[in-house]
C-alpha cells in the first residue's frame, strides 16, 4: 500500500445504516435480473452456455465475439469449488492474482500484465469499486451469490468507458426458474464453515429469486508482522427478479447486499480489523422487438470500510462512495448481419470520509468529494460474405478531467462456421481516483487520466467436444501515475511513467463420455519504461489445467497450477510454485450432492506478495440439497 492509499477514515461508532438501502431492498421484494443486455427468453440452457453480453453491450453468441472472452459457468464454479471469485480469476488465461494472506484478506488482480485497478469490474452491469483507491475488494462478494462470470480482455473503453485498459470483469448474480431452490452447508479448515440458500418463486411472467449466504473462518496469520490468525466473516443477499408485461416490454430488477469484516496485521500498528458494507441495487426496463432492443436502467449503489482496534468500534473509522447511474441503451438490426447499437451513460460519484490529514490542524478532507461523468457511445456490426466489423467510438466528459475519446476497431475472417480470426485495435483510459486528484496537501488536480494503446490478433477454433482459442497482443500504456518531488520537494502523484506489455495466451477445452480438460496458458512480458525493469507481482510465464472425470453420479477433479517467478518490492525475486487441488463429488440421490477438496494437496510454501503468507494443505467438505 502506497503512502496515498494510507487512509485515515471518518469518525462513527458503528457502521452507518442508511435509510436507502433498507428502502431499495425492500423495493427489491417487492419488485419483479437486468442481465446486462438483451437475452431472448426463448433460448434454451445450452444456447445460453454460448452467450455473451459483456464483449459489445448486447447479446451475442460467443464464438462471434471478435474480442477475447471467457466464461466462467456454474460447472466451472461446482469444479474449483472457490473460497473467492479471485480462485475462479486465477484459472484465466492473462489473469494473475496477488494475494495478501487468506480468503478475507486483500487481493490484486492484474488482467494482461496492466495494474490491478486497470480493470473495470461490473455487477449486472453496475459500477463497483472504491473511487478513492479505484480498485475493487473481491473478498467482500460471495460465491454463493454468483451465477457466472464473463471476462474482456483488451481495452473496451469504447463500450465502457473508464477503467477498461486491461479489460472488463462482469459478475452475474445467481437466478432460478420457479419452483427451483437449494440449501447448502460446509465446513474446513481454519475454522471455515459456510450456509447457503437460494429459491425462485412467482410465476413464468413474474418470477424473483432470492439468494442469502452466510460464511466465517477463523483464517490463518496473514504475514509477518504479527503471529496471529486473521479471520473473516461474510455475510451477503441477492435479489433478481423480472415481470413480463407483453412479448415485448418487460421490467428487471437486480440487488446485492453484502456486510462483513476481517483481521488483518499492521505493519506500523494501529487499527487491525475492517469491516464493510456494500450495496446496489438496479431496475431496468426492456422493449424488445424482432428489429428493435432498447434498454433504460437506473441504479445507485454503496461501498462502505470502516478500520478499528481489537474489536473497539467506539473509534471506527470509515470511508465511502456512493454512486447513482443512468444507462440508456438502443440496438437496431437491419438484418441477422448489420445492426448498429447506441447509447449513453451518466454516473455520478460522491466520497465522503473525516479528518483525511489528522496531523494537520483541523478537518481535512478531499479538495472535491463529487463529480459526473456523461457519455455517449455508437458501434456498428456488419457481415459481408466471410468477412465481419465491429467499430466502435466513445466519448466521455468528466467533471474536473475534461474529455476522452476512445475507440475499438475489429475486422475478423470466418474461414469456416467453426474458424474464426480477428484483429483488433482498441484504446481506453482510467481517470485519477479522488485520493489522486484531492487528498489534502498533495493531490494534484492537473493530473490526465491514464490511457492504452493495443493491437490484437485472435483464433478460435470450435470443434464437437471442445474448443480453442489463441491471442496475440501488444499493449502500450502511457501517462501513468506515478509519486514523485514536485519544485518544492513535495511529493505527489504525477503522469511521468509508462509501460510496454506483450503476450500470448492460449485456452483449450476438451470433452468426451468420461474426460474433460481445460488447458490456459498465457505468457507476459512487461517493461516499465522509465527503468527498463519488469512490472512488479506479474509473472512471465501461468498455467492451469484443470483435469474432470465423469462416471455415473461421481465427478472428481484435479486442478494443476503454475505461477513463475516475478518480482517484487526492493527488487525481491518471488519463486516460482505449482499447486495442487483435488476435489469430488458424488450424486448421492437426485436431491443430495455432497462434495470435498483439498487445497495444497502438497503442502507448497509459496508467496505471490512479499512478506504475505499463503495457506498450506486444507480442504472443504460440503453438502447440497437441492429441489
Amino acid at each position: 500500500m502506497t503512502t496515498k492509499h494510507v487512509v485515515k477514515l471518518r469518525q462513527s461508532k458503528s457502521f452507518k445504516k442508511s435509510p436507502i438501502h433498507i428502502a431499495l431492498l425492500t423495493m427489491a421484494l417487492s419488485s419483479v435480473n437486468v442481465y446486462a443486455a438483451k437475452v431472448n427468453e426463448t433460448t434454451d440452457d445450452a444456447e445460453l452456455e454460448n452467450i455473451v453480453v459483456t464483449a459489445n453491450r448486447t447479446q451475442q453468441d460467443k464464438f462471434l465475439a471478435l474480442s477475447a472472452v471467457n466464461v466462467i459457468s456454474q460447472q466451472d464454479i461446482q469444479a474449483i469449488q472457490p473460497l473467492n471469485i479471485t480462485d475462479l480469476l486465477d484459472t484465466v488465461a492473462g489473469i494473475s492474482v496477488v494475494n495478501q494472506g487468506g480468503a478475507g484478506q486483500a487481493s490484486s488482480v492484474f488482467m494482461r500484465g496492466t495494474n490491478s485497478d486497470h480493470t473495470l469490474i461490473l455487477v449486472d452491469g453496475v459500477r463497483v469499486g472504491s473511487a478513492t483507491l479505484g480498485t475493487t475488494n473481491f473478498a467482500t462478494m460471495s460465491i454463493a451469490l454468483v451465477d457466472r462470470i464473463e471476462i474482456v480482455k483488451g481495452p473496451r473503453a469504447a463500450l465502457w468507458g473508464s477503467d477498461a485498459i486491461g479489460g472488463v470483469i462482469q459478475i452475474f448474480t445467481k437466478r432460478l426458474s420457479t419452483g427451483e431452490g437449494y440449501v447448502s452447508a460446509a465446513a474446513g479448515s481454519n475454522g471455515f464453515w459456510k450456509t447457503d440458500a437460494a429459491i425462485g418463486l412467482g410465476t413464468e411472467q413474474h418470477s424473483l429469486t432470492v439468494s442469502a449466504s452466510v460464511e466465517e473462518s477463523d483464517g490463518f496469520s496473514a504475514n509477518i508482522y504479527e503471529d496471529d490468525d486473521d479471520g473473516y466473516e461474510r455475510k451477503s443477499l441477492g435479489i433478481v427478479g423480472k415481470s413480463e408485461f407483453s412479448d415485448e416490454l418487460s421490467l428487471h430488477l437486480v440487488s446485492r447486499y453484502e456486510e462483513g469484516g476481517s483481521e488483518y496485521d499492521p505493519k506500523y500498528g494501529g487499527a487491525n480489523e475492517q469491516e464493510h458494507e456494500n450495496y446496489s441495487v438496479k431496475v431496468a426496463g426492456n422493449y424488445q422487438t424482432d428489429a428493435l432492443f432498447t434498454e433504460v436502467s437506473a441504479s445507485t449503489s454503496k461501498e462502505e470500510g470502516a478500520t478499528f482496534i481489537s474489536g473497539d468500534k467506539s473509534n471506527a473509522s470509515s470511508i465511502q462512495t456512493d454512486r447513482d447511474q443512468f444507462t440508456l441503451l438502443s440496438q437496431y438490426s437491419f438484418s441477422d448481419k448489420t445492426s448498429l447499437t447506441a447509447g449513453f451513460d451518466w454516473y455520478k460519484e460522491q466520497v465522503s470520509g473525516g479528518d483525511l490529514d489528522s496531523w494537520s490542524e483541523g478537518v481535512q478532507t478531499w479538495d472535491e468529494d463529487e463529480r459526473t461523468t456523461r457519455a455517449t457511445y455508437i458501434q456498428a456490426r456488419h457481415q459481408i460474405d466471410q468477412f465481419l466489423f465491429e467499430g466502435a467510438l466513445r466519448r466521455d466528459d468528466i467533471d474536473g478531467i475534461g474529455s476522452e475519446n476512445t475507440y475499438n476497431v475489429s475486422l475478423g475472417y470466418q474461414l469456416d462456421p467453426n474458424w474464426l480470426m480477428s484483429l483488433n485495435r482498441g484504446t481506453g483510459f482510467k481517470a485519477p481516483t479522488f485520493n489522486d486528484l484531492y487528498w489534502p496537501g498533495s493531490g494534484n488536480p492537473e493530473l490526465m487520466p491514464e490511457s492504452v494503446e493495443s493491437t490484437e490478433f485472435l483464433v478460435k477454433r470450435q470443434f464437437e467436444n471442445g474448443s480453442l482459442d489463441w491471442a496475440v497482443y501488444k499493449s502500450d500504456v502511457e501517462n501513468l501515475i506515478a509519486w514523485a518531488p514536485d519544485d518544492s520537494g513535495n511529493w505527489k502523484p504525477e503522469n511521468i511513467a509508462k509501460a510496454s506489455i506483450e503476450g500470448l495466451e492460449v485456452s483449450l477445452s476438451l470433452n468426451n463420455e468420461f474426460l474433460s480438460h481445460q488447458i490456459a496458458v498465457a505468457y507476459t512480458r512487461t517493461e516499465d519504461k522509465l527503468t527498463g525493469e519488469e512490472l512488479l507481482r506479474r509473472p512471465k510465464i501461468t498455467a492451469n489445467y484443470i483435469l474432470g472425470y465423469q462416471w455415473q453420479d461421481f465427478n472428481a477433479n484435479a486442478i494443476v497450477s503454475y505461477r513463475g517467478s516475478s518480482i517484487d518490492s526492493g527488487d525481491v525475486e518471488l519463486d516460482k510454485y505449482i499447486l495442487v487441488d483435488f476435489s469430488v463429488d458424488y450424486q448421492v440421490t437426485n436431491d443430495l450432492l455432497v462434495i470435498a477438496k483439498i487445497n495444497n494437496l502438497f503442502d507448497k510454501d509459496y508467496q505471490t506478495s512479499e512478506n504475505y503468507f499463503t495457506d498450506g494443505t486444507n480442504f472443504q467438505l460440503a453438502a447440497t440439497y437441492s429441489f
